[in-house]
């Protein structure tokens, strides 16, 4: 007789200490590059030794690809998201460019990292994944609105528009210094953009 699986009942101690370098490497990246990341400062804010970083990660660019795909769930089942209909469209620009502050403020300085020249090929191509995510859910929007007559047709195309209005929110965002301002104006901006006929 085959008896039933046991269940896990949480984290195991190796779980959570991977879990405390994961976190200790994400509030670091957000104060200094990857590169100035010492192994022994990570070891030291898990509470573990030097030598036993290297049974969790092989090295600190394994470490930003595990930071990476930790926090792809979260931002992929955001960008699922990413301007869905809503019968007010102000709003649903505006919802979606607050998404996207949220989305930043929360792994802002990992997506940062990910970018630098210093950082994994594969990280790199995670960053492209995502913005062409984010293009493509743009460009969507922007069809649907115009096949409904409630977008002018262009010029531009909507390829053109939405890679212009992602790559420019991506960059106002990723600069912010606590502008109150900032999705109001990114919000006017999209909002003629996408709405507003020449």
């Amino acid at each position: 007789m085959v008896s039933a699986p046991t269940r896990r009942r949480g984290p195991s101690k190796g779980d959570r200490k991977q879990e405390a370098l994961l976190e200790t490497a994400e509030k670091l990246l957000a104060v200094k590059p990857l590169a100035e990341i010492g192994i022994e400062e990570l070891a030291r804010g898990a509470g573990i030794s030097r030598s036993s970083f290297y049974f969790y990660f092989e090295s600190r660019q394994a470490m930003l690809l595990a930071l990476l795909s930790r926090a792809s769930d979260d931002l992929l089942t955001q960008v699922e998201c990413w301007l869905e209909p809503h019968a007010d469209r102000r709003e649903s620009v505006r919802q979606s460019i607050e998404l996207a502050v949220t989305m930043y403020g929360e792994h802002g300085a990992v997506l940062m990292a990910a970018q630098n020249p210093d950082a994994p090929a594969e990280a790199r191509q995670f960053m492209a994944d995502m913005n062409g995510r984010l293009v493509a859910a743009t460009e969507d929007m922007i069809v649907r609105t115009r096949e409904a007559g409630a977008a002018p047709a262009g010029p531009p195309s909507a390829h053109s528009l939405a890679t212009m209005l992602v790559g420019m929110t991506e960059r106002a965002i990723s600069h912010d210094e606590g502008d109150p301002e900032l999705v109001d104006t990114l919000t006017s901006i999209w909002h003629r953009a996408v709405f507003a006929a020449d």
